[in-house]
């Protein structure tokens, strides 16, 4: 009896078992096992990723102040959801000029544009807080650098340190610029690359093989 009794008992644990499986929802699978990697969205991610951090400080002399394009942020990152409505213009100043440039040679149906003007919609909104958060910060420490350099050119001038202490102070001020620069866009990079990702996997799903090949030998550098 005892032993009919453990059967049972061991029948009941492998149906229950069976069944608990067999209700698991398909969403519980993690969302990155159904991404395929694409190597071409791969490349673009990072060399979008590099140009941001890789950013040049521009100016920094006894006649000019410091500064960054754009505050740092590179072309790649400045599309927005007008960057498709500018796909079949002339414009050729603004924001996301490469991109434009090279989404405007693939002959792009009706459809597709409107599909992509989806896509950069999703991209604006998913990275708009990052880069205004970085937009601030980079002002406030532009205006920081600037305060200084001023205090050494206004030295410079009165006599109180020679053009040689002047070049050495203004150089070391630039690596200072420099280092606290790429410690903003540290906070900043992930994000920015996650959602730029995105967008690249929509072009591509939105793409023929033909018109995305044309693409990435256009837009990569």
């Amino acid at each position: 009896m005892n032993l009919w009794l453990a059967s049972v008992a061991f029948a009941a644990i492998i149906f229950t078992s069976s069944c608990s499986k067999e209700q698991t929802p398909v969403s519980a699978t993690p969302a990155s096992a159904n991404e395929l990697s694409i190597p071409e969205v791969d490349q673009l991610a990072l060399q979008a990723d590099e140009a941001f951090i890789n950013t040049d400080i521009i100016g920094g002399s006894e006649t000019e102040e410091f500064s960054l394009s754009n505050d740092g942020i590179p072309d790649q990152y400045m599309v927005s959801e007008s960057t498709a409505d500018e796909i079949n213009t002339t414009k050729r100043d603004g924001n996301a000029r490469r991109m434009r440039a090279c989404l405007k040679e693939l002959e792009l149906s009706g459809e597709q544009i409107a599909k992509i003007r989806i896509i950069f919609r999703n991209y604006e909104d998913c990275n708009k807080y990052v880069i205004g958060r970085h937009r601030n910060a980079m002002q406030e420490l532009t205006v920081k650098m600037n305060d200084k350099l001023k205090l050494l050119v206004k030295a410079f001038r009165d006599g109180r340190i020679t053009k040689e202490e002047f070049e050495a102070k203004v150089k070391s001020l630039r690596a200072e610029f420099q280092t606290l620069k790429n410690a903003l866009a540290e906070k900043s990079r992930s994000a920015l690359k996650e959602c730029y990702t995105r967008l690249l996997r929509g072009l591509n799903q939105v793409m023929t093989e033909r018109q995305w090949k044309a693409f990435v030998n256009c837009y990569r550098i």
